[in-house]
């Protein structure tokens, strides 16, 4: 737990270890901001005033750490291009939240990259803007 980071209210960093197969952080921005943090989604949710939408944060990171949510990519050529965080819904999963990263073409073809923790995943190269 930081209380005094820099750039956020509060940060908690969940490090990749035994029983969790990537890292997680999560913090609380500008007092209202409840964010959700992966090599794989950034998930940002407010406000932190609705008890539903707390309940909903706490729901969503048991949910990755027990592996039984999901994130789903779209990608071409390592680049993600959006990444959505699932929940099984019956015999489907429920897209819960939406994080689009690059916009693309209607005609480029995209393959869908699953990340569940526990579970046996092909982690991709995750893309990073240049500078």
């Amino acid at each position: 737990m930081d209380y005094e980071h820099e750039h956020v209210d509060l940060s908690m960093d969940i490090p990749k270890q035994k029983g969790l197969d990537f890292e997680i952080n999560l913090n609380l921005q500008n007092d209202d901001e409840l964010h959700i943090s992966t090599a794989y989604i950034w998930c940002q949710l407010f406000s932190a005033e609705s008890q539903e939408l707390v309940d909903m944060f706490y729901e969503n990171v048991l949910g990755i750490i027990n592996g039984e949510y999901r994130i789903l990519q779209f990608v071409k050529n390592d680049k993600v291009y959006k990444s959505f965080l699932q929940k099984p819904n019956g015999e489907e999963w429920e897209t819960i939240y939406r994080g689009y990263e690059r916009f693309k073409m209607p005609w480029t073809k995209i393959n869908e990259n699953i990340i569940q923790n526990k579970k046996e995943s092909k982690l991709i190269g995750i893309y990073k803007a240049s500078s």
